[in-house]
């Protein structure tokens, strides 16, 4: 992983272990699944078009331990991010808490990065929606779509 104070670095787990994602610049992403001695790492483009209105990209693409994690990529500026309806007081069994970060690049574009997961095979009834503080911006939570 790049030392930029202009990538968005998220870090999920305890030492040791856990998954990263960041923005080396304002048109592609990576991740990287971190288990003890091991990283698996992969960068990729942003879809060139956007899949909803602010948000660029939806992945479910690590999963670890019976979870899936959700990495999500989205307009910036209108942080925190989290869940609404009926999810905002129960995201629902063992869904995890939604972590956001946002930079500025030097296009002059702004994007967050969220992460967020899920434990595999379990139902998540309800509207789980993320929304950002203001709600310019929300998408279903388990609708994965580009990347």
């Amino acid at each position: 992983m790049p030392d930029d104070d202009a990538v968005i670095v998220i870090n999920r787990g305890p030492q040791g272990t856990g998954e990263l994602a960041w923005m080396p610049d304002d048109r592609s992403y990576c991740l990287a699944v971190v288990r003890e001695d091991r990283a698996e790492t992969s960068c990729k483009p942003l879809p060139s078009s956007w899949a909803r209105i602010g948000v660029r990209l939806v992945i479910a693409d690590r999963t670890v331990s019976a979870r899936t994690v959700f990495f999500a990529v989205v307009d910036g500026g209108h942080g925190p991010y989290g869940y609404k309806g009926t999810a905002a007081a129960a995201p629902g069994p063992g869904m995890g808490p939604v972590h956001d970060a946002t930079a500025a690049f030097a296009s002059g574009r702004t994007l967050s990065l969220l992460t967020y997961e899920r434990p595999i095979a379990v139902s998540t009834p309800g509207d789980q929606y993320i929304c950002s503080a203001d709600n310019a911006i929300c998408f279903p939570a388990l609708d994965a779509h580009g990347g």
